[in-house]
């Protein structure tokens, strides 16, 4: 565990469990989403995300704001849905305005000393975010739901220092989540007035896919359908 948790090898558990499921989802949703994208209409907004993720011996809280844009898939009467399943362009960008991560380990060296380090955000950072999800919305009970998950195609620049070496410089990806519901549980559906725009301020608890792991994930966003 200590060398999966050193400073060079520490990963936040949401990118690698994010990046299997851009793996296997791109490769299933693929096709279809590339037959006449935005025809129906495009969901333009942002999104503000701030939550953290915790492990035994590390910590990692995060805040940003994501501009993102949902083409609709498919639309009828009832409902309608609106997809991502980014492969060669991103569909957001994120501002990272928070970055904070540490790691202090639990069992003595060969010294008879235990290790630590702890990062920061060198300054608030811009990044294309490869988005992955599904926005559903519901004419008739006026609800929406959605689960996206997001990573960055391009690392944020840290500063950190360790016990052992001092200060050091490292790059970081960075993965988000806006989300009604974890992925597999029931649909948490939020209302709306008009489905012109959809906004809401929701905070997702985690269950038990991410109870232990995660904090509850405070979240706000601003949704607005363009033709």
């Amino acid at each position: 565990m200590q060398a999966a948790d050193s400073p060079d090898a520490f990963q936040p558990r949401l990118v690698r469990a994010l990046r299997i499921t851009f793996v296997v989802g791109c490769a299933a949703f693929a096709p279809a989403l590339h037959a006449q994208p935005g025809k129906l209409g495009t969901y333009v907004g942002t999104a503000t995300v701030s939550f953290s993720e915790m492990g035994k011996e590390t910590r990692a809280d995060y805040r940003g704001v994501v501009k993102i844009a949902i083409p609709l898939t498919s639309a009828g009467s009832g409902s309608a849905m609106a997809e991502l399943s980014d492969i060669d362009k991103p569909s957001a960008t994120a501002q990272i305005t928070h970055l904070e991560s540490s790691w202090k380990g639990t069992v003595p060296e060969s010294d008879g000393k235990t290790s630590s380090w702890s990062c920061k955000l060198a300054a608030p950072t811009e990044v294309p975010m490869n988005a992955q999800g599904t926005l559903n919305i519901d004419y008739k009970r006026k609800t929406h739901s959605l689960f996206i998950a997001l990573v960055s195609t391009k690392p944020v620049p840290l500063n950190c220092v360790s016990s052992r070496s001092g200060p050091y410089k490292k790059r970081e990806l960075v993965s988000l989540v806006i989300g009604t519901n974890e992925p597999g549980d029931a649909w948490k559906e939020l209302p709306f007035a008009d489905p012109a725009r959809l906004a809401a301020k929701f905070q997702l608890v985690p269950g038990a896919q991410m109870k232990g792991r995660y904090s509850p994930i405070d979240q706000s966003w601003d949704f607005q359908l363009q033709r």
